[in-house]
This record gives structure tokens, sequence and C-alpha cells, in this order.
């Protein structure tokens, strides 16, 4: 099992080829002893795209079946039957023929060429790429972790060192590049190389996560030496077709410009990336690293910036039209609570009846609290209120109650309903689904901080009870403003 850090999602994207080869795959076979009657093969259409495409077949009374694949360019995708499952990289017009015992398929599973030696080297690349994830990517031994990334720097380098050596060695004998198709040799190869460069690079800040060490482990200063070696970045420009090649480059990304000085928190921290990026990368990993960039830019970053950066990639990406078809559709789903938009509106009632709109507190910051006093976590979060309400006392900041039931802002800590900073609300019935609906709420206690503007700064901030909630609030007084003051990537 592959474990991955930093990236938005863990999905295979793989380059896009010119569309002269259009040929289907075509994959027969049979299974022996079949445990299950139906087989199946997902893989992802295009990069970007989170949503697998899916074909299944039933399996003849003598266990045979036959896929037909309408891939257009070099695909990693999941073969699957019953609970086990395994990878197959497809290149269109591949015809293969495989067969394998229905309770092992992992184990038992075989490729051949289903028109003489027409195909011998996809069988080969397959045959090749099932032993090979046998071996190493099913064997924890061989894995980041669970166990070897409490390693110190020393034997963690040596660790990756030989599995890379084993790994190169399985791939010369399975016979190297005159074995495969070059498209597939370029991916072996790439594979190797990444997952190496992925896990020395995510290392330390995995190893923080994971290990209970009470201090940030502190490496030797070359460690990251190799992210300077152009083999690694930019890189071969037939990496693209690697899913440890592009996951590696994005993180890459994230940490070059945490490198420069500019956290996750800095409003300049996503247009950063895709500038980096941007100069970074060529040929056909190009668009995908910034398409990557965009997706998470829609997700965690300023609207604004998310425009303006899917302006320049419109203009200089050259990316396939579906893939920007598909980013602008993207944009427009996660547009409702996105960093920099108006906040949805917000019906609210005080305890003496009267009706209020968020427009009311223009010109503060407004953190709101959506809760209900019949929850237990609600109740958790109602005796750090009062110290947190404390803190910021003569601020340009209001805390909004907003309950989700009638009698909630009596059970308010002592003194904290009539502080000034305060407003204890209720959200009236009638408005609660569209409020749960446009505020994304499933759960309750839930948060949201709008800025002095009336947008959205954050639309999962911190708890009340979250120590971290003091120091992210005081940062955040003008940081709407500061946000529009970043330069923007010109289209």
């Amino acid at each position: 099992m592959r474990w991955l850090l930093l990236s938005a999602f863990g999905l295979v994207f793989l380059a896009a080829r010119p569309l002269a080869a259009q040929a289907p795959v075509v994959l027969t076979g049979r299974v022996s002893k079949p445990t299950a009657d139906s087989i199946h093969l997902r893989w992802h259409a295009q990069p970007l795209d989170y949503k697998e495409q899916t074909i299944s077949t039933r399996l003849s009374p003598k266990g045979d079946f036959q896929l037909q694949i309408p891939v257009t360019a070099p695909v990693l995708a999941e073969l699957s039957y019953g609970d086990a499952e395994t990878s197959v990289f497809l290149e269109p017009g591949d015809a293969l023929q495989l067969k394998f015992k229905g309770e092992e398929l992992n184990a038992s599973l075989k490729f051949q060429s289903a028109d003489g030696n027409a195909h011998k080297s996809a069988a080969n690349a397959n045959n090749y790429l099932t032993e090979s994830e046998n071996k190493f990517a099913n064997n924890e031994g061989f894995q980041v972790l669970p166990e070897n990334i409490e390693l110190y720097e020393a034997p963690f380098i040596s660790f990756l060192d030989y599995r890379r050596m084993q790994q190169l060695k399985e791939y010369k004998s399975a016979g190297g590049p005159e074995a495969f198709t070059p498209t597939f040799a370029a991916f072996a190869e790439a594979e190797v190389n990444y997952l190496y460069a992925n896990d020395r690079l995510t290392y330390p800040d995995l190893r923080e996560q994971v290990v209970s060490t009470g201090s940030r482990l502190q490496l030797t200063p070359g460690f990251y030496d190799f992210t300077r070696d152009p083999a690694i970045v930019p890189g071969p420009e037939n990496a693209p077709t690697s899913p440890e090649a592009q996951e590696f480059m994005l993180n890459y990304v994230h940490y070059q410009v945490r490198a420069d000085g500019k956290p996750l928190s800095d409003p300049g921290y996503y247009p950063a990336c895709y500038q980096l990026a941007a100069h970074t990368f060529k040929g056909a990993m190009r668009p995908i690293i910034l398409g990557r960039v965009l997706l998470e830019t829609f997700r965690f970053g300023h609207y604004d910036h998310a425009t303006a950066m899917l302006a320049d990639y419109a203009a200089t990406a050259q990316a396939p039209p579906a893939w920007l078809a598909l980013l602008r559709r993207d944009l427009e789903a996660h547009k409702e609570m996105a960093i920099g938009t108006p906040a949805p509106p917000l019906p609210l009632r005080t305890a003496e009846g009267d009706s209020v709109r968020l427009a009311v507190y223009r010109g503060r910051l407004v953190y709101v609290m959506f809760w209900d006093s019949r929850l237990p976590l609600s109740q958790r979060e109602l005796p750090y209120l009062k110290e947190v309400v404390k803190q910021f006392a003569g601020k340009p900041i209001v805390f909004v109650s907003a309950a989700f039931d009638e009698g909630a802002n009596k059970k308010l800590p002592a003194g904290t309903a009539t502080a000034p900073s305060v407003e204890p609300a209720v959200v009236p019935a009638k408005a609660r689904p569209k409020v749960r609906q446009s505020y994304d709420i499933e759960t309750l206690p839930s948060f949201v901080l709008i800025a002095e503007d009336g947008t959205v700064l954050d639309p999962n901030p911190k708890r009340l009870s979250s120590r971290a909630l003091l120091d992210d609030l005081k940062a955040a007084f003008g940081k709407a403003a500061a946000y529009r003051a970043v330069r923007l990537p010109k289209p």
C-alpha cells in the first residue's frame, strides 16, 4: 500500500497523448475455480478527474470473460475480482489474454499476447508489474509505514537505497527497457526513482506526524540536495505516465514554497505554488501539476486567486479542452463557500425576537459557531467561549452563537451572553435546512470565520477549544485585504 502526503487527492493521473492511436484495449481471459461471477476494471479517463470510469463483465459458465476498454492514452488501471485488485498498465490498441485462480488474483495472474507476439511487450509489462507489486507494494517491509518511518535519517536513507536497488534489480531481471514498450519503460523507471524521491521528501513531515519524539527531527545539511538534481526536478520529459513522479512534483512544489518562507497560512501561498510550478515544469508534466495546484486552490485558496490562475492556465498551459472544462466546473462547484466569496445569507433571531443579518457586522471579523445545546459535542465547546471572548475584548470582532435549538443561548457561560462582542442568536427553524446546505454543515458544532468585508475568510476555522484558535484569530484581522494585495499570474 502506498502512503502519500500533501497531495490534494491520491488518484493516478496520466499524461495526455496525441489522439492518433485510439484503438481500444481488449482483455480476454479465464478465471479458474471462480469465486465471484463478475470482473471489473476502473480507470481515470483524463488527468485531474476524480471520477473513475468502470467496465464490468460477467464470467461465462466456464469462467471466460472479455473487457473492451476505450482508452486514448496510456493508463494505469485497477483490475478487481471479488475482494482482490491489482494494477494493469494499458496502452491504446493492446490485446492481452490473462488467467488467474479465482481465490488468488495477485499470486496467480499471468498475461500473454492475444495475437502471436504482436503484444508481447505489453504482456511483459504487466507480468513485471504484477510481480513487482507482489514483492514491493504488498510487502510492509518495503513500505515507509508503519515501521520504517521510525528510523532515524541515516538508516532511513539506507532503507530507501536498498529498496531502490532491489526494484531496479527486479526491473533488469524482467528484461529491462528492451522487453517493454518505450512508454512503459519510462513509466517503470520513473516509478522506482520517484518513489524514492517522494518518500525521502515527505519523510520529515510524515515522521513528525506519526512518531512521538517531542521535537522535529534535526536533518543533516545535505538532506534535500537530491531535489537539485535536474534528473529529479524538472525530471525527464517522459515522466508524466508515472503517478509517483506526479505525486513527487506536487509535493516538491509545496516543499519549495514553504522553504522559500511562505507558510500555508500566507495569503500568497497558492499563487506562489502556481508560479513555481509554471516556471519549473515543461512539456506534458506542466499542465498536470498546474492543474493539480488549481484543484487545491479551488478547495483551500482564495476565489479571486483561483479565478486569475485558471485564466492563466487557459492561456498558457496548452491543456486539452476537456481538462480546462473540468477545471472550470470544479471551480464553480466550490464557489459557494470559497475564501473570498460573499458569505451566504444567515438569517438570525435574537433573544428579543429581532431579526439580524450578517451585514450589521460589516467592519468586524465574525466568528460563527453553529451549535445545538442538546448535543454533547456542542456542550463541550461552551466552556471555552468565555475565555476566547476575553482575549479579544475591545477588538473589532464579534462571536455569533448561531443556535439550532430555541433555548440554547440560555446555556451560554455566565456573563457571556451580555458581552459586547457576543451575539446570542437562533437560526429560525424554517431557515435551518437552507443554512445547513449553504454553509455545508454536516455535524454540529460547526464554525466559519467571515472577514470584515463580509466575505468568507475561513470555511473551517479551529474550534473554540483549540489553543491555536487565538493565534489564528489574531492573524485574521485585515487578512482579506492582504489576499487582494497579492500579485497574481497574468493571463
